[in-house]
């Protein structure tokens, strides 16, 4: 083991490795010393393997006592920074020394890639999978011309509220919004103008009210905004914000310019018992401002069980 072979040996960018008779090591190539830096002279050899990878060393050279024996196995070392699945031959030399060339198995940094491509792939996918379902969440909660809540979502959310409020007797106004005249825009100019006035409407709610409020479209042109910690008076200054923003903002379509106008009903929960008294005082309060002529802000008197008035079909 001495002179140009022991050289050759230490040199060799292969795995290659000479044990003696207690499967230490005698030499390591550098290959194999760079690669699992256990390996080195004197120390032992199955110290760089893993636990299945030493029984089975172990127990396939008990198997052999020829001493120009030759085997083939497949073990893994303990690498520097992986585990390194490497094909090996070992056979016997000079007595009592073992020999054992080895190569890295192509499917050891094969599989490592695939797997990280697999990784990656799965976190994308449920990456991708969590935008899709929250955005089928969003798509199932908002209506999707206004892009306020939908009838449903505004109900699950305003019970949850209404509890709210019972529980720690905090304030709750409502108000019900109507765009005057609608039907007759929607006869005159068709529904794809009705739907560009609905949009306008929405943004103006939505830039008018708080985070925190809950704004929805219950049907039509019919509109619901339940406002969590804020009284009558509260309620009602909201109201006539969303009043002016809309008749400052008129909207043109195809060059026709729409001076759209809102008929609002306010009320507030400390005159109500449930949640369908605050929206039918709302309601009814609405109901008096389009009777007294449109464009206004009526709030609810304190009358919340007298019956809700049926409503004008032209609004």
């Amino acid at each position: 083991m001495q002179g140009l072979d022991a050289l050759l040996i230490e040199r060799s960018p292969d795995f290659l490795v000479i044990l003696d008779a207690e499967m230490r090591v005698v030499r390591a190539s550098a290959g194999l010393r760079s690669a699992v830096p256990v390996v080195a002279p004197g120390e032992d050899f199955l110290r760089s393997l893993d636990q299945a990878s030493q029984e089975r060393l172990r127990q396939s050279l008990s198997l052999h006592h020829d001493p120009a024996f030759s085997l083939s196995l497949e073990l893994v070392h303990r690498g520097r920074e992986r585990l390194i699945s490497t094909a090996y031959r070992f056979f016997g030399v000079e007595r009592p020394y073992l020999a054992g060339v080895g190569r890295e198995s192509a499917t050891s940094t094969e599989l490592v890639d695939q797997v990280d491509v697999l990784r990656r792939r799965y976190h994308e996918s449920v990456s991708q999978l969590a935008s899709l379902t929250g955005r089928l969440r969003e798509l199932a909660r908002v209506d999707s011309l206004t892009g306020v809540l939908n009838r449903r979502a505004f109900l699950d959310h305003a019970d949850s509220e209404w509890v709210r409020h019972r529980r720690h007797n905090h304030s709750l106004g409502c108000a019900m919004i109507d765009v005057d005249g609608f039907k007759n825009i929607n006869d005159t100019f068709g529904h794809a103008a009705g739907d560009a006035v609905l949009q306008h409407i929405g943004a103006l709610i939505r830039a008018t009210l708080r985070a925190s409020d809950l704004p929805a479209r219950l049907g039509g042109d019919e509109f619901i905004a339940l406002m969590p910690e804020t009284n009558l008076d509260g309620a009602v200054a909201t109201a006539e914000r969303l009043l002016a923003r809309v008749a400052s903002r008129p909207l043109t379509v195809l060059d026709q310019s729409f001076a759209t106008t809102l008929s609002i009903g306010v009320a507030s929960a400390e005159q109500c018992g449930t949640l369908e008294e605050l929206m039918a005082s709302a309601d009814r309060a609405l109901y008096r401002a389009k009777k007294e002529g449109r464009a206004r802000v009526c709030r609810a008197e304190n009358t919340s069980l007298e019956p809700v008035q049926p409503k004008n079909s032209s609004r």
